[in-house]
């Protein structure tokens, strides 16, 4: 190796600056490039861990240019939304949703039908069309975030008086094969960090289509497993992918596992859960295949099951009126760590999908039905516990989730 790997940093990401670190250890070397705009308290944290550079993240060249001026072979990053200035550093050109879609199905490995829209009424005759209901995203979305799914002309109603400003990516609906309970959900994601793969089983969607929970290991029999990470690994073919860590999210079908979408990075959660769940560093075995390396696959066995619920407020809520304390979350069964609680007079607000989850709590079980069961038993609790209003500071009620859980 000739010089750092350059690690594009931002909030929210799947490996925090001292995760990063910690992995790296000292024979692997990091350069952290962080937006010439970053607030203070993470550009304080990440120059006291490593060499630090700052750039215009709005100038795809003016980052290479830096990153190569501090000697950085090679650059990666575990942010969502720098995925695509990533891309772009590295020349990638398959990372835009609507890209993505049309190699995919290019190549054979999707069926889905996609437009991209420029106003939110042209999504009408596609759910006319398609039938089965139709996905809405920003292009450029991470994190679920304005992502809805529309069924009904009613739900198109909704969705065209509250569309923000963004160009939107359509899909047509796929529904996956239903599971033997409620938990898990309809989807998984399959996890490749270099020559590790393994699946990811997720908890049901909160409306209008956000993410609430994964889950390890899968409770997915071994031939299932393989047939999706086969899959998988077909989309990565057929968009030019090379060598790196990826997320990829598919529905299994009945006969032909579906492609939801392919993200260029590390799973959010993932290196913590193996952490807590099995022996292999997967952070370090991300930052190695990053760099370069061509480490030899690792054999990943769970010690015990392990979970994250990202609660979400009502879809109508706005503001939290009541929330449970931090201590109290810790003293529930199975619970392992508490990231997040957000308090009472917070605003919240569902369009920032995963990232407005209102608590982050990690649990474990011996099995997957322990894991589930304590999975409802804390959704329950948290129901009960927090409460919000609305934009008028009206109380909120009549959601349909945890309800789905049972």
């Amino acid at each position: 190796m000739t010089g750092p790997l350059a690690v594009l940093v931002a909030d929210r990401a799947s490996l925090t600056p001292a995760e990063i670190v910690t992995a790296a250890g000292d024979n692997l070397p990091v350069l952290f490039v962080l937006d010439h705009k970053t607030d203070d308290r993470l550009r304080l944290v990440a120059e006291a861990l490593a060499p630090t550079v700052h750039a215009d993240f709005a100038d795809a060249d003016g980052c290479a240019a830096a990153i190569a001026a501090a000697g950085a072979h090679a650059v990666t990053t575990f942010t969502d939304r720098l995925c695509p200035l990533a891309a772009r550093i590295r020349h990638d050109v398959w990372s835009g949703k609507d890209e993505q879609r049309r190699r995919l199905v290019a190549a054979g490995v999707s069926r889905v039908r996609s437009a991209v829209l420029d106003h939110p009424e042209q999504v009408r005759p596609l759910l006319a069309g398609w039938g089965g209901g139709v996905v809405v995203k920003p292009v450029d979305g991470v994190a679920s975030a304005h992502t809805w799914l529309l069924r009904t002309p009613a739900d198109v109603d909704a969705f065209a008086a509250a569309a923000g400003p963004h160009r939107l990516f359509a899909e047509e609906f796929i529904a996956g094969l239903p599971r033997a309970t409620p938990l898990p959900a309809d989807y998984v994601s399959v996890e490749m960090v270099g020559p590790l793969a393994f699946v990811t089983d997720r908890a049901p969607l909160a409306a209008p289509c956000r993410e609430t929970g994964l889950m390890w290991p899968t409770s997915l029999p071994e031939t299932s497993v393989a047939r999706l990470v086969a899959t998988a690994g077909d989309a990565l073919a057929a968009l030019g992918a090379g060598p790196g860590s990826y997320h990829v999210e598919l529905k299994p079908g009945p006969d032909h596992d579906e492609i939801i979408e392919v993200n260029g990075r590390l799973g959010g959660f993932v290196a913590r859960a193996a952490r807590y769940g099995s022996d292999v560093d997967v952070a370090r075995l991300a930052l190695d295949v990053a760099a370069g390396a061509a480490p030899e696959a690792p054999a990943i066995g769970w010690r015990r099951c392990v979970a994250v619920l990202l609660f979400p407020a009502p879809q109508a809520a706005r503001r939290i009126s009541r929330a449970p304390d931090r201590r109290s979350l810790g003293r529930r069964p199975g619970v392992l760590a508490v990231d997040e609680v957000r308090g009472a007079g917070e605003p919240c607000d569902w369009r920032r999908g995963t990232d407005d989850a209102v608590a982050t709590v990690w649990l474990t079980g011996e099995d997957h039905q322990e894991l589930w069961d304590r999975f409802r038993d804390l959704a329950d609790h948290l129901q009960s516990a927090f409460t919000f209003t609305d934009e008028r500071g009206e109380p909120v009620t009549g959601e349909d989730w945890p309800a789905c859980l049972r």
